[in-house]
C-alpha cells in the first residue's frame, strides 16, 4: 500500500487531478441521495469538493487532511475507516471511492458503513480497480484484491446493504483513462 503521509504532496497530480475528480464527483452525484454525505478515506478533498453537497470527510492519513483541510475547512477528522466517528443508523449517505482494494480487510469497512447508515440509507463506492487499471494478479501494485464487484456485493448483502444502482466515470488525465466503476447500496 503506499505511504499516504508521503504521497499526499504529490497525490492529486499523479493521479488526474481536477479533471478526474469532476467525473467521478459527477458520477457519485447520480446516485446519491439529497442531502449531506460522509466521505469515508476523503484523502486530499479533491473529490468531495466537486461534489454538489455538504460532505464530511474522514481518512486516518494527517498529510492527506492536511490537503482535505484546505477544500473542505471544518468538515474533515482523522478516522479509521473500521471504527466511524458516527452514531449507529444516524447517516444517509456514505462514499468510498477508492478504499477498499487498499484495505486487507473490507470486510470490516462494509460492515462498519452498515453500522452508520440509516434505513434508507445509500453508500456507494468503487469497485474493481484492478480490472481498470488492467493489472494482472499478483501485481505488487495492487496486492490481493479485495474491491471485487461479486466480493462487495456479497458483503453488503451479509450486513443488509442491497445494490440500488450503479455508475462509473473516467480516470481522465491519467496515462489511459481508464474507467472505474461504481457501486450503490441501500440499508434495507
Amino acid at each position: 500500500m503506499p505511504d499516504y503521509e508521503v504521497e499526499a504532496a504529490r497525490y492529486d497530480s499523479t493521479r488526474g487531478g481536477e479533471p478526474r475528480a469532476r467525473a467521478a464527483a459527477a458520477a457519485i452525484e447520480r446516485l446519491l441521495p439529497p442531502g449531506p454525505v460522509l466521505d469515508v478515506a476523503v484523502g486530499t478533498g479533491i473529490v468531495a469538493a466537486a461534489v454538489d453537497r455538504p460532505v464530511v470527510g474522514v481518512d486516518l492519513s494527517i498529510a492527506m487532511l492536511g490537503n482535505a483541510v484546505r477544500r473542505l475547512p471544518g468538515r474533515v477528522a482523522q478516522a479509521d475507516a473500521r471504527r466511524l466517528p458516527a452514531r449507529s443508523g444516524s447517516v444517509a449517505a456514505v462514499t468510498a471511492i477508492w478504499l477498499l482494494h487498499l484495505m486487507p480487510d473490507s470486510e470490516a469497512v462494509v460492515r462498519e458503513v452498515a453500522r452508520v447508515l440509516r434505513p434508507g440509507g445509500v453508500f456507494v463506492c468503487t469497485v474493481d480497480k484492478r480490472a481498470a487499471h488492467r493489472l494482472a494478479e499478483g501485481n505488487p501494485a495492487m496486492p490481493g484484491a479485495r474491491d471485487e464487484r461479486a466480493r462487495v456485493q456479497a458483503l453488503g448483502a451479509r450486513y443488509g446493504l442491497a445494490v440500488c444502482g450503479e455508475g462509473s466515470f473516467v480516470g481522465h488525465g491519467q496515462e489511459y483513462e481508464p474507467v472505474f466503476p461504481l457501486l450503490a447500496f441501500t440499508k434495507l
